[in-house]
């Protein structure tokens, strides 16, 4: 750290962390980000979104050279191998490329200073920098808090046996688990449990909820639990998990189950994906004003803590528990406290995409959620069985969802389940921020055959219903 004092201060190298420093320090602002990592990235880079849609992508390609022959194509042999070392060292290529390619473009700032090591708070305007074996006192006229989030561990008796592992150290493993328990069913239990699905696990998803996904539309989480039923994917609903139970080589992880029968399910490995929590300690908050619970730290419309000059976004602030969501909440602070200020994002007009096969890609409100808002709502539905692209490429099990307001006729949700769902996000994130009407999008020219017709389709045929 060249300085004893800087403009600002920016706790956590992350997807929250990292654009907010660069954009601050690209306006001249003298700013000292602190990652406790060994690099750029956070979580989302190296334990989280990146390398799991790297073994995603290979369990992707699998799947395709299997079904090479519904294609009319055939492989000599008929054999495929798998060679996990080499997933995984391409998977670690990758995130060495990411994360000095953030290096790179951090170290073109002049104004920006990155330490690799922890900040703890001393007071609203001095701070503690270990960095190197040395700690060091610096001051700061503002501060932005954007650690993140760590696994969150229920109080499972058993939980610490070696075999039980969180979204974090599954991604290192250094084998392709014979039979693999998973505790949870959201986003990461998903999509992991068919990428292991793929590459030849047994499977068994345990939810305490009545379906899997459960912020999804209800209608898209039960066809992709149906689909994930079909090849072969154990999946239990509605149960309680009483304990894990060693059994010399492996567990057994007990449970009740929603009717209140008893189960066991033998693993030899369970990933336990019960949820994140915000990242919190060691910061030294108490020494601030700065406030937080359960769901992370307090924060205003503006993303200011109850300490005058000091910020956070991302995961630390609680759901939704995005990268994107992060980076869009840092630029829009980082415009704020340069005196440029935009809207800041409100969850209403976030997206996402569940990287499952086939995947599900989220804008906006589902119709359950528009109605609990007291909105009445109508909505465009496509199919898409009837689909030529869909039916093309040999995915047509799926369906859009457009949901839109019965006055207005604004969209004010879209939701897809089907191969690909996540290239549709960027023309549904566009029509739910600007309140798209349906009229718009019913005559938007849409290439052919792509799958963005479904979009025309769907309004299409809603208004012809409604005349």
């Amino acid at each position: 750290m060249k300085r004893d004092r800087y403009d600002v201060l920016v706790v956590g190298g992350g997807p929250g962390g990292t654009p907010t420093a660069m954009a601050l320090a690209a306006a001249g602002r003298q700013v000292l980000l602190v990652e406790k990592g060994e690099g750029l990235g956070g979580t989302c880079l190296f334990e989280g979104c990146i390398p799991s849609k790297i073994l995603r992508e290979s369990a992707r390609r699998k799947r395709e050279l299997e079904q090479a022959f519904d294609f009319g194509l055939c492989l000599p042999g008929g054999d495929l191998h798998t060679d996990w070392s080499a997933i995984q060292q391409r998977k670690r290529h990758i995130l060495k490329r990411r994360s000095q390619g953030a290096l790179h473009r951090a170290g073109q700032l002049p104004t920006l200073e990155i330490a690799f090591g922890t900040a703890r708070f001393l007071d609203p305007r001095r701070a503690v920098v270990q960095s190197e074996g040395e700690g060091k006192e610096i001051g700061f006229d503002q501060a932005v808090i954007a650690t993140g989030s760590v696994p969150f561990l229920p109080p499972i008796p058993g939980l610490d046996h070696p075999c039980v592992m969180d979204s974090e150290s599954i991604l290192g493993i250094d084998h392709i688990p014979e039979r693999l328990v998973i505790i949870g069913g959201g986003p990461i239990g998903v999509e992991l449990g068919q990428v292991f699905r793929v590459f030849g696990s047994k499977v068994t998803i345990l939810e305490a909820a009545p379906h899997i996904l459960g912020p999804v539309d209800r209608e898209l989480a039960e066809r992709l639990q149906q689909i994930m039923a079909g090849d072969g994917i154990g999946i239990v609903t509605g149960c309680r998990i009483d304990d894990i139970a060693n059994t010399g080589g492996g567990v057994y992880v007990n449970i009740h189950d929603g009717d209140g029968s008893e189960q066991r399910h033998y693993a030899d490995t369970v990933l336990v994906v019960t949820g994140r929590r915000p990242n919190v300690e060691g910061l030294g908050l108490e020494n601030t004003a700065v406030t937080h619970g359960p769901h992370g730290i307090d924060v205003d419309a503006t993303l200011q803590t109850r300490e005058a000059g000091i910020h956070a976004v991302g995961d630390v602030i609680g759901q939704p528990m995005f990268a994107h969501w992060a980076t869009a909440q840092g630029l829009a602070l980082a415009r704020h406290l340069l005196g440029q200020p935009i809207p800041f994002p409100t969850p209403e007009t976030n997206t996402a995409v569940i990287f499952s096969q086939p995947e599900i890609g989220i804008a906006g409100l589902t119709e359950q959620q528009a109605r609990d808002r007291g909105m009445e709502v109508n909505v465009a539905r496509y199919d898409f069985s009837q689909d030529a692209r869909a039916q093309i490429e040999g995915c047509d099990d799926g369906l859009l969802k457009i949901v839109y307001d019965r006055q207005s006729r604004k969209v004010v949700g879209v939701h897809a389940l089907v191969a690909g769902a996540g290239e549709l996000m960027g023309e549904a994130a566009l029509a739910v921020r600007a309140g798209v009407p349906m009229e718009a999008l019913a005559g938007s020219i849409h290439p052919h055959p792509t799958l963005t017709e479904s979009f025309a389709q769907a309004v299409r045929a809603a208004l012809a219903a409604r005349q």
